[in-house]
């Protein structure tokens, strides 16, 4: 493969002046997940010590009315309402978070501050003029929110405590150039017990839906398995995002069960997602298979997002089976609709599957390009993806025989 590294000219994220200017891939993610590393060691899991309490408590919003009076707080809310919320509406086609969020940070101080913190964050790693030890002190401050909060408080029953800490989460993605999932693992005490049906509570059932997407998200750029139990709760489609819904369930439980190598559990699975498949009521309107990766439209962002998590599901069925015959196709129809689709919410959620499934893509020019739009994505949504590339390039030096290494074991 030829070498697609461009030299650093100067210190810029995430990438230097001359190779933007050049239009080269600028590597420095060896150097970035070494520092990552060491700065990750030093973080404090709770994150409240480290800010100290005076800085937290100069970030406190007393009266959320109040607090959005100012301009700069009102920017911020109005950042996550119109750039953020639909990252969590993607396959919700209610918006629960641009809606009931947006209503109850209003009067919930615990939502508000979490809010300020993601948009806060958000907004400084995306070259807007945003303050990050502002989004800090915030954070901080939900930290104490929540930690002050008891099991039978309304805002742990009502979901708003489990929907700031589906933002905290983003925040921690952004702030960090590793991901060191402290409040995937925080939320797990918020969840619902699965055991037969989905929650009734439709902020309480948002905040589950936006939490397995995260986790899967994680635990298909770490190849693990989810931290939730799915039980054996279902989800009866009626409209488009159900069956977006329907198909989390499935990636989420093929997940862990194609990690712990069942077997039959995987193949169980696979007739499921070939009922799933035969009922689907949308398909693309255009598909362009000429060049380069295929150009694919559809109508609706959770369309996208549901099929994305049908091909990486299916990536994970013949991997578990040592069938790799379609792993470059399921590859491909990954990357391509995804670029094709061309916005954030899609991008944001198609990390996790690009980052397991792109590591079966041959061509070279399909590698720059996953490349490239990966960087270029990064300088709108924050995410930091040179964790992601570090990966792609270890498969990719490696070849087939990381699948043949795979599928023995």
């Amino acid at each position: 493969m030829p070498k697609l590294v461009g030299k650093n000219g100067d210190e810029a994220v995430p990438t230097c002046g001359r190779c933007d200017k050049s239009g080269r891939w600028c590597d420095r993610s060896q150097s970035l997940r070494i520092r990552a590393q060491k700065n990750v060691g030093k973080q404090d899991e709770t994150a409240i010590h480290a800010l100290g309490a005076t800085q937290a408590k100069a970030a406190e919003i007393r009266d959320p009315q109040t607090a959005l009076q100012d301009e700069d707080i009102a920017q911020y809310f109005e950042h996550y309402l119109k750039e953020l919320a639909p990252w969590y509406d993607l396959n919700d086609l209610d918006m629960t978070f641009a809606v009931i969020v947006a209503s109850r940070a209003q009067h919930s101080r615990l939502l508000l501050s979490a809010i300020i913190a993601f948009a806060a964050v958000h907004k400084s790693r995306t070259g807007h003029a945003a303050s990050k030890n502002l989004a800090e002190t915030h954070h901080a401050h939900c930290l104490r929110l929540l930690i002050g909060l008891d099991s039978d408080d309304l805002e742990i029953r009502n979901g708003t405590a489990l929907a700031a800490t589906c933002l905290l989460r983003s925040y921690e993605i952004l702030s960090e150039e590793e991901d060191p999932n402290r409040h995937l693992f925080g939320a797990f005490s918020l969840i619902p017990l699965l055991s037969s049906a989905l929650p009734s509570e439709q902020l309480l059932r948002a905040g589950l839906w936006n939490y397995l997407r995260e986790d899967i998200t994680f635990s298909l750029i770490n190849e693990c398995p989810l931290k939730i139990d799915l039980g054996e709760v279902n989800v009866e489609p009626c409209r488009d995002d159900d069956y977006a819904s329907q198909i989390t369930l499935l990636l989420g439980r093929l997940i862990n069960a194609a990690f712990a190598k069942e077997q039959m559990t995987v193949e169980r699975l696979r007739q499921a997602l070939s009922h799933w498949y035969s009922t689907l009521p949308f398909r693309p309107y255009h598909e362009s298979h000429s060049d380069g990766l295929p150009r694919i439209r559809m109508l609706q962002n959770c369309h996208f997002a549901a099929m994305h998590y049908y091909y990486v599901a299916m990536c994970l069925v013949d991997v578990s089976i040592a069938r790799s015959a379609r792993l470059e196709e399921y590859a491909r129809l990954i990357c391509g609709s995804t670029f094709t689709a061309n916005n954030d919410p899609t991008m944001v959620n198609a990390y996790g599957p690009i980052c397991y499934s792109a590591k079966w893509l041959r061509r070279d020019e399909d590698r720059r390009e996953v490349v490239n739009r990966l960087l270029g994505s990064q300088r709108r949504t924050g995410w930091p993806v040179q964790a992601i590339i570090v990966r792609l390039k270890e498969h990719w030096l490696t070849g087939t025989e990381s699948f043949e290494s795979r599928s023995s074991t």
